[in-house]
């Protein structure tokens, strides 16, 4: 049974964020913007996306200096001590997109911030660099099997192609820890 009065979580700590999507630049705003990044469950690290913000993993740079990987951190006294990072699924060479994970003890430098100056707001990309033969070129946001919209990256395999109906190009940018 849940306790009555449950402890409020401690205010966010200098350069905490939560990950929300937002559609693309110039895109109309669709179903999936405006959701915040969640790990799935202790034992499927996948991404989904709900209208909530997390409960206890907050974002931070992995590395202050360079503004390169996404670390996240929880606040719940179970959690001491442990450490999550936002990480690109394995590459195939061929797939149109893979997954993207909030996996313990593994890391992702390539991914950083850069400033879009139409509007202000830091949107994360990835590095030039090939992952297993595949290039990143964004994010998108699919009804998958996880009872929430799950977050992929896709990769230059997908080219021309459209995405399929039920998915959708996103953003991924910064939320302040209200």
């Amino acid at each position: 049974m849940a306790s009555a009065n449950p402890t409020p979580p401690p205010p966010p700590k200098p350069g905490q964020f939560f990950l929300k999507t937002e559609a693309p630049l110039g895109a109309a705003t669709g179903r999936f913007s405006g959701l915040y990044l969640r790990q799935n469950s202790a034992a499927s690290p996948a991404v989904v996306l709900t209208q909530s913000s997390p409960k206890f993993l907050r974002a931070n740079m992995a590395d202050d200096t360079t503004g390169a990987g996404v670390d996240f951190t929880s606040w719940a006294p179970q959690h001491t001590g442990r450490k999550w990072s936002l990480v690109l699924g394995n590459s195939n060479s061929t797939a149109l997109w893979e997954p993207v994970e909030i996996a313990e003890d593994r890391s992702d430098m390539s991914l950083k911030f850069g400033s879009v100056a139409a509007e202000g707001v830091e949107e994360m990309g990835v590095g030039d660099e090939l992952r297993g033969g595949e290039r990143w070129t964004g994010w998108m946001v699919c009804e998958w099997s996880l009872g929430h919209p799950q977050l992929f990256w896709i990769t230059d395999q997908l080219g021309d192609r459209s995405l399929p109906d039920f998915c959708e190009r996103v953003r991924l940018v910064r939320a302040p820890i209200l």
